[in-house]
């Protein structure tokens, strides 16, 4: 037949496709692969309980199962005492956002009135949504995911991303100690919106995604409406040779349809992988490592994949950082633009100015700062633009989300427990800002308070112990 290609002119024909895309990056480490599994035999069995079940019929036997749910706060009426409120909180960070088709801005992070971050069990914590009708410029906290009633719950690393059809949704990842004896002592729980242009929307049940860390990377969407979620099994971070980073891919209806697997690598930390689909239609993502960011390939829709070592151009060391492909076709890049080096047998961190040269950090000596939007018009071969969004103290954890004219909105945290800090900032840019690293476009803003206990009466006080 015409369309088939005869067994030696189609090894030729990858030969040559692999060696041209192989060399759009830098030089790989050794090839690597791993098969796809189960995502039972790595989520857990996610099929709930029949109604009545007594996991079910909360507050009598409480398992992994028993759903949680969302608390609404600050409507009127509500009493001004309630243990939500911001001017009790001294810790908060890991933010993420997301815009409705009406522009309607929401931002989720979590925080304490008790305690900085604490794992596994993040028992005192809670994440907070928080919604803006004026374009950032002003934010209203409207709900809580506490699941400190269940067993002394905890909640860490929420997530909100907007799905195919322009539904946003929101991920809640509780945490109970239930003394080794549940497989879904971590449970990652999603809920719908369901009028997303009102600061009182009513939510869809909550649906059990899985027993693992799948809340702090939005997911990837492919054209054909399937997704791909980024997971991590957090609970294995230094122990050599486990397998822990991983990827599900759903369909449309949001059924499994395979869990793939990251070789083994003992330099990752908290992965935080995002991928992106090149123009060719293979995926690229960043991994967070040691020493910067590692990236990793998939050239058969995310079954497989190959790591590539250290990206050269080194940044957001063992942080998170975020990849999204723009409707230009360019890819964005948001990561702390910091390198380290040794000097005497200690580290040094410094970035490089305009000018190229190397200069040392002296605000705020750690890897955690100059919080950076990048632009690569190369799918990601290079980064070939750049703006400085916030360089004041320790920056962190960006999220960005995409309006319907073009604007990039992106938040990240500031100081968590710090005095006087707390803060979650957003920035509103565009392309042509990147482009010029600097603002130019007048709608354009950096550093929009989004939320700052200090501001309210709240936050770390002198003497707190965290």
């Amino acid at each position: 037949m015409p369309n088939q290609i005869k067994p030696v002119g189609r090894t030729i024909a990858c030969l040559i496709t692999c060696s041209l895309i192989a060399g759009l990056l830098p030089t790989f480490a050794v090839a690597q692969d791993a098969p796809t599994v189960n995502p039972e035999s790595v989520l857990g069995r996610t099929t709930m309980p029949s109604p009545d079940d007594v996991s079910q019929t909360f507050p009598y036997g409480i398992t992994g199962k028993t759903p949680p749910s969302l608390i609404k706060i600050n409507y009127k009426g509500q009493p001004s005492y309630h243990r939500h409120r911001i001017n009790l909180r001294l810790f908060q960070g890991c933010p993420q956002v997301e815009i409705s088709e009406g522009g309607r801005l929401w931002a989720t992070w979590f925080g304490s009135n008790t305690q900085a971050e604490r794992a596994p069990f993040h028992q005192g914590q809670f994440s907070v949504i928080s919604t803006s009708a004026d374009g950032g410029k002003t934010w209203k906290e409207v709900f809580v995911f506490d699941p400190s009633t269940l067993l002394g719950g905890g909640a860490s690393d929420p997530m909100l991303w907007k799905d195919p059809k322009g539904n946003i949704r929101f991920i809640g990842l509780r945490n109970i100690d239930f003394k080794g004896k549940d497989e879904f002592a971590t449970s990652a729980w999603e809920f719908t919106m369901l009028d997303p242009e009102n600061e009182s929307t009513a939510w869809s049940s909550p649906r059990l995604l899985g027993n693992k860390n799948i809340s702090v990377m939005k997911p990837l969407l492919f054209p054909d409406g399937t997704i791909m979620r980024s997971m991590d099994d957090f609970k294995l971070v230094g122990k050599p040779d486990k397998v822990r980073i991983r990827f599900l891919k759903e369909d449309v209806d949001g059924k499994s349809i395979f869990v793939s697997e990251m070789p083994v690598d003992n330099d990752a930390g908290f992965a935080e992988q995002m991928p992106i689909i090149r123009k060719d239609g293979s995926l690229f993502t960043f991994y967070r490592a040691k020493k910067g960011q590692k990236f990793a390939e998939s050239f058969d829709g995310g079954k497989t994949w190959k790591l590539g070592g250290y990206y050269p151009m080194q940044f957001s060391i063992n942080t998170k950082c975020i990849l999204k492909t723009l409707p230009s076709g360019r890819v964005l890049l948001v990561a702390n633009d910091v390198q380290m080096r040794e000097k005497s047998g200690k580290k040094q961190y410094v970035y490089t100015d305009k000018n190229g040269k190397a200069r040392e950090l002296k605000d705020y000596r750690g890897a955690r700062t100059r919080m950076t939007a990048y632009l690569s018009d190369d799918d990601g071969k290079t980064f070939a633009h750049k703006m400085l969004l916030c360089n004041e103290g320790q920056i962190s954890y960006p999220s960005a989300t995409l309006g319907k004219d073009g604007s990039i909105y992106i938040v990240y945290d500031q100081g968590r427990g710090t005095i006087g800090q707390h803060t979650i900032f957003l920035s509103k840019i565009t392309e042509a800002d990147i482009l010029a690293g600097k603002l130019v476009d007048d709608q354009s803003f950096l550093n929009n308070i989004v939320s700052r206990p200090s501001d309210q009466g709240g936050g770390r006080r002198k003497g707190d112990k965290i």
